[in-house]
């Protein structure tokens, strides 16, 4: 009796998901040839990747959705997501997901998961160069993901039959998936809810979304959940409401990353507004004396001036760049941000971690929804919960309850250096570990667990108090490398792995000698949120410091997205700056810093001039590349300049400053010598209040405008603003030694 033929099995497993709402996985465990042979079994597969006129090709596979191909080889070109633009997709929807990867993109795969509707299934192709990766010692992160395949019952193993069939039965289940023998999920009858909605949380968040738009200004809502929740479907609920119960003309803008992005909220809202006219970018619903219209605008187009939009939703604002969300809530007063919140999802935990910070700021009525309950798929859906545990998604924090056992000065602390084959084997540990990096860290994405378990020039450490870790750093060593490599990387042709420290020296600062030193950058390092404040941070820095001189490194190095406060944190602890970022990292929205700490003479010696480079432009770049640097920023890197590296005022300087405190010598004429003086003023004053040189710094050194100075500073106009510069320069730069 032969078997099942893989259409007929593929076909019966669905009917089991579609009756439980569920998902799951299928892993095709073969060559490429092989497993392209089984596909093509199914209809829908054969459907999707026909020949499509090129220039329509996307639009097509768009439109049918029934299946998201990430691949590299199984055809020619027709396939359309790769690592580039896979996040393009994230908020649609498919039936089925084939993910070929030959070096597994753990991101793209996390990511990806999250479209497929119930009853739908991901196809992983696991080839047998994977396979081989999985014996080596060396890649621990596939050992342990491909342990989790194996182990997990729901996960269906498929591979090729030991005996020579025709394609459509040379094919054997390695496991036995217990999903499918399981009886079928009750399903119960759908509520009866308001507007169409699914769950009682989606009516929720329709209610909160109306009320954004007709309540008061300057409360902002903000909608959060796990893929699969409903937000894109409640955004596009809410706006078709609001624009049937329009009284007068509205415009209603919507933005999201990108526009494939929306494809769900434009979906929902064509089924809950079908009498409006539905085009590309734009819905236009008439009545009788005026339009309401819903308009696509991307991003970077929504600070022109001649954007004109009542209500603005904003779809997958985890995957925009903080700083692009502030001046949105700066420049519209009716907003939503709706966001998934794993850090798959590009700036990812930047937007719980720094925007919701700067929202609780400026806009401290605003109003957070969380939506838990799944809407495309079963509540505790399989391939979900794979998805979770592999990626360590859902690692949570331990538990602190008695805060006062964990007193810095008790020094009962044990700081250790974790092994990543210890690591890989302790799943309790390692889920301790990633969850404080996951928390603290608004970058980590399922990738550095990859990192932290295969890449050998990265160190664990973490600092422990009994059972409890409470701070944990991810460390990698970077320096030396060969006289052509060195020579590559000064012609612009190669960019190294693992060298960013020196490579950055190199690069920006033509200092050859930087691959002659080693160093330890401090890629991660995160405290327990429980424990914080606490000065744990400083004592483990200490530590990793002693951890480094061990090992006769050269220096210790990090690089982060400068805020005033990190900033200050990192200098007060002897590190230097050797760097600033002449842009504004995604994530962050803050320029990045590179920041070294000598260990010995020899790199002291370095460093000294690594500081004289950079201080002997950084004032000048003021008005130039760092012209919109914080001007907080700007400040303190100013008040850590070496004293030798000010200029001395000379006589006419000072008779300069003079004759302008006395209102004898215009600004124009007096700038320079004001100039000097502040330099020498931030390098040598011990006490500045920031807030009365702020405005200063902003207009002599930066070269704001004065329009923007009276806006910033609230002064009524330029005389006002030219007073305060005379009466600071008679208080401060006059009495300058």
């Amino acid at each position: 009796m032969k078997p099942d033929s893989f259409f007929d099995y593929i076909t019966t497993t669905q009917q089991f998901l579609l009756e439980k709402r569920q998902r799951c996985m299928l892993v095709l465990k073969g060559d490429k040839t092989w497993a392209k042979s089984l596909l093509r079994q199914l209809p829908s597969f054969l459907a999707s990747s026909e020949q499509l006129p090129e220039k329509n090709h996307e639009q097509a596979i768009i439109k049918r959705r029934k299946w998201l191909l990430f691949s590299a080889s199984l055809t020619t070109n027709h396939l359309i997501i790769n690592n580039k633009n896979y996040r393009h997709y994230l908020g649609t929807e498919c039936d089925y997901l084939l993910f070929d990867s030959d070096h597994f993109n753990v991101d793209a795969f996390a990511a990806l998961s999250g479209t497929i509707k119930a009853g739908g299934l991901l196809f992983l192709l696991w080839p047998q160069n994977i396979s081989d990766e999985c014996s080596d010692t060396k890649n621990l992160f596939l050992q342990r993901f491909y342990q989790q395949l194996v182990n997990d019952d729901n996960v269906i193993i498929v591979a090729p039959s030991a005996s020579q069939q025709e394609p459509a039965y040379n094919w054997q289940l390695v496991n036995h998936n217990s999903l499918l023998t399981k009886t079928a999920a009750i399903v119960t009858k759908p509520l009866k809810l308001a507007y169409g909605c699914v769950t009682y949380e989606q009516q929720l968040a329709v209610a909160a979304i109306e009320k954004v738009f007709s309540g008061h200004r300057n409360r902002p809502l903000v909608l959060t959940a796990d893929r699969g929740r409903g937000k894109s479907s409640a955004l596009a609920i809410a706006c078709a409401n609001i624009i049937q119960q329009a009284k007068q003309a509205v415009n209603i803008t919507v933005t999201a990353p990108h526009q494939q992005a929306l494809s769900v909220f434009f979906q929902q809202l064509k089924e809950s507004l079908p009498q409006a006219h539905h085009e590309k970018h734009r819905v236009v619903y008439h009545q009788q004396k005026f339009q309401v219209n819903l308009t696509f605008i991307p991003v970077d187009k929504l600070f022109h001036d001649d954007i004109n939009t009542h209500f603005l939703l904003v779809d997958e604002a985890g995957a925009i760049p903080v700083y692009l969300l502030t001046k949105l809530l700066q420049r519209y007063h009716r907003i939503v941000f709706s966001t998934t919140l794993h850090g798959y999802e590009g700036a990812g935990r930047g937007f719980t971690l720094k925007f919701l910070q700067h929202l609780q700021r400026i806009r401290p009525e605003f109003r957070r929804l969380h939506i838990k309950q799944p809407i495309r798929w079963a509540t505790e859906d399989p391939l979900e919960q794979f998805v979770f545990s592999s990626c360590l998604l859902n690692a949570e924090l331990s538990t602190i309850t008695n805060k006062k056992d964990f007193d810095i000065a008790k020094q009962n602390f044990h700081f250790q250096h974790i092994n990543r084959t210890t690591l890989a084997r302790n799943e309790a540990l390692l889920r301790q570990v990633f969850s404080i990096l996951v928390t603290a860290h608004y970058q980590t994405s399922p990738s550095d667990l990859a990192l932290m378990l295969d890449n050998p020039n990265v160190a664990i450490v973490a600092l422990k108090q009994h059972e409890h870790i409470v701070a944990v750093a991810l460390l990698i060593t970077e320096g030396y490398c060969t006289n052509t490599e060195i020579k590559a990387i000064e012609a612009g042709k190669r960019r190294l792995k693992d060298q960013f420290t020196p490579q950055s020296l190199l690069t920006y600062g033509s200092f050859k000698q930087a691959f002659n030193y080693k160093y330890l950058r401090i890629m991660r390092i995160a405290v327990h949120p429980s424990v914080q404040h606490q000065g744990i941070g400083r004592y483990f820095l200490q530590q990793i410091t002693l951890f480094a001189q061990k090992q006769q490194l050269d220096f210790l190095a990090t690089s982060f997205g400068a805020t005033t406060k990190l900033l200050r944190f990192w200098l007060s602890d002897h590190y230097n700056i050797a760097r600033v970022g002449f842009n504004k990292d995604q994530a962050s929205g803050e320029h990045s810093v590179l920041l070294l700490k000598a260990l010995n003479k020899q790199s002291d010696k370095f460093m000294q001039t690594i500081l004289q480079n950079f201080y002997r432009s950084f004032s000048y770049l003021l008005t130039d590349e760092y012209q919109y640097l914080a001007t907080s920023v700007a400040i303190l890197i100013l008040r850590y300049c070496p004293k030798a590296q000010t200029s001395l005022l000379t006589k006419h300087d000072r008779q300069i400053i003079d004759a302008f405190a006395n209102k004898k010598q215009l600004y124009a004429t007096s700038v320079y010598s004001l100039h000097l003086a502040l330099l020498r003023y931030l390098a040598t004053e011990k006490n500045i209040d920031e807030q009365v040189v702020s405005a200063v710094v902003a207009r002599v050194l930066q070269k704001h405008s004065i329009a923007a100075l009276c806006k910033q500073y609230g002064f009524t106009g330029k005389k006002a603003f030219n007073q305060y510069l005379v009466d600071f320069t008679n208080t401060h730069l006059k009495r300058l030694p």
